[in-house]
Formats: C-alpha cells, structure tokens, sequence
C-alpha cells in the first residue's frame, strides 16, 4: 500500500471516529478498516495519535457540558456525581466502611511501615496503632 493511500485510510478512519464520538469499534466498522491497524497506527504515528486524543478532548467537553445541562436541570444524580468527584474540598466525598477480617476473626491492629527514600537520610520509622 503506497504511502498515500495509508494517509487517505488514516483520514478516513479520523473522520468516522469523530462521528463516532471517539468509538473505536463504531469507527472502524463504519470505515471498513480493522481495529489492529487502528491500535498499530496509534501506537505508531504521533500525529495520528495526537488526532486522535484530539478527538477524545472534545467528547470529553461533550460529555462535561451534557453533565453541566442536567445539573441545570435540578438532576440529582448529576449533582451529586458532580459534587462527589469534583467538591472534596468542601467536604462531598463518598464513605467507605472497611471491615476487616482474617479466617471469620477481626482484625483489631494494623501496622503501618513508613519506609523513606533513599535520598533521605533518617531511619525507617514504624508508628505504633
């Protein structure tokens, strides 16, 4: 295959991803080329790929907008997804309760090892718990 009809595959598989919002299994189905030399050229061709994540920027923007909409639009689940992820700082983070256990008993001590870089000249420090 002659160098342009490489570029003019490549061009095509772009377009039908950007149609595809970024799909690759859409996008290569609907070019008619193969999802290994989608990967191959990914992996290979720096300007592809920068095409490519090109394109994964703008469906992210999508996506962050359509969230943005629905926030607007009093969702709930959206507000709250949003607050979950993004408001740490103000104090919306999710809980998670750990229980640990060893063959069915509790755990009621857990050690921690603090262990310095090699660049650091202190000794290794293990705080009692």
């Amino acid at each position: 295959m002659s160098k342009k009809e490489h570029t003019l595959k490549k061009e095509t598989l772009l377009k039908s991803l950007e149609g595809a919002m970024g799909i690759v299994s859409t996008a290569c189905a609907t070019s008619g080329i193969s999802r290994s030399s989608y990967y191959k050229w990914y992996k290979e061709d720096d300007e592809f790929r920068a095409k490519v994540d090109e394109i994964d920027n703008v469906k992210l923007d999508f996506v962050e907008s359509q969230l943005f909409k629905n926030i607007s639009d009093k969702k709930e689940k959206s507000i709250i997804f949003y607050l979950q992820h993004r408001g740490h700082k103000r104090g919306y983070i999710q809980k998670q309760n750990i229980n640990l256990t060893s063959n069915e008993d509790d755990i009621n001590k857990i050690e921690i090892e603090i262990i310095k870089s090699k660049g650091d000249s202190s000794t290794r420090e293990k705080p009692q718990g």
